[in-house]
């Protein structure tokens, strides 16, 4: 009864790389009454992040702190028996998803985070494979396709038929924006893990007679372009018009460095994109998973600004129907906190 007294205070967390989102909902008898957005630079928790946390918290008793699982390591799998996984799950935290698939994540990573935000407390944890089931919620029940969700510092993949996810891979960008090729052995069917990774993850933990997420209060080839040359010397290129353009307007005409580079990072990682979903495709039409199924569609969430060039790569290359559509992850994210604490 006293929870009406108060509003009911959500905020997201979402580390991306160098960077983290901050998104806050306030909520009055399940109506919302305010939202309020912040980016901090940095990856640590730093003063300045714990400082806007709390000036939400402190407004009332309930609040609740959603974190989207950064860890690379994490995955899902097709049905949620641990008994029907040929490489189990050992040293993992498990979680039943509709009675249909299962997610992952290190306990090793899981209690990192939660010392991480150990001074605030964190009430959920999700997968990015669970904003994807969500936020293609009306497309993942109609058929068979393949799903992504593109973040600055990661690329989320997972088939699904019929609302059933069949398989997925959890891709770190990082590990290729160095210009490191994509072997086979980083796709696998099994657990999705790296194997210098398989210490941390190996044989089960059933969890499926967990409630609610409340338990998982500890659950998660290119060239550099930095050395591209000053274009301003392009002022001194003889224009072939009748009109002689000013310095200012020749300057203006100019892409700033700084400009073009941001458009040729998003060109690279739309090509690194494209090479997992081709490397996917690949593997899943050879494995016995594939049972004569094709995939003629690709549905992209995209939160980084990317997207033309790869649905230019997946149309012309793989002659995929390619639907992008923009997400806001902290949006999201909130959204499955509330459900939860709803459910």
């Amino acid at each position: 009864m006293i929870e009406w007294l108060y509003r009911k205070i959500f905020i997201a967390i979402i580390p991306d790389g160098e960077s983290c989102d901050i998104r806050v909902v306030t909520l009055k008898k399940k109506k919302i009454v305010s939202k309020a957005a912040e980016r901090f630079e940095g990856s640590d928790l730093n003063d300045s992040i714990l400082s806007y946390i709390r000036k939400y918290t402190d407004e009332s008793p309930f609040h609740y702190i959603a974190l989207l699982n950064p860890d690379p390591n994490q995955g899902a799998l097709s049905g949620c028996s641990l008994h029907n996984i040929e490489e189990g799950l050992n040293g993992s935290k498990t979680l039943c998803r509709n009675k249909k698939w299962l997610l992952y994540a290190s306990l090793n990573e899981l209690e990192t985070q939660k010392k991480k935000y150990a001074s605030i407390g964190l009430d959920f944890i999700f997968s990015p494979f669970s904003v994807i089931e969500q936020f293609f919620a009306d497309k993942i029940g109609t058929g068979f396709a393949l799903y992504a969700l593109a973040q600055k510092e990661s690329f989320t993949l997972a088939f699904f038929d019929e609302g059933k996810l069949e398989y997925s891979h959890n891709f770190a960008m990082h590990r290729y924006q160095s210009g490191s090729s994509i072997e086979d052995n980083d796709i696998g069917f099994a657990v999705g893990v790296e194997e210098q990774e398989e210490n941390t993850l190996g044989h089960g933990i059933n969890l499926d007679d967990i409630e609610s997420l409340d338990d998982l209060d500890i659950i998660d080839e290119l060239d550099s372009l930095s050395d591209i040359e000053d274009l301003d010397s392009l002022e001194d290129i003889v224009e072939f018009s009748e009109d002689d353009l000013t310095l200012e307007e020749k300057r203006s005409a100019v892409p700033h460095n700084d400009e073009i580079k941001q458009e040729m990072e998003h060109f690279n990682d739309d090509y690194i994109r494209f090479e997992f979903i081709q490397k996917m495709l690949e593997r899943f039409y050879a494995g016995e998973e594939c049972r004569n199924r094709f995939v003629e569609t690709v549905y992209i969430a995209d939160s980084c600004g990317s997207g033309t060039e790869l649905k230019r790569y997946l149309e012309e290359e793989l002659f995929l129907n390619v639907l992008i559509r923009r997400i806001d992850i902290g949006d999201e994210v909130i959204s499955l906190a509330i459900s939860e604490e709803e459910g």
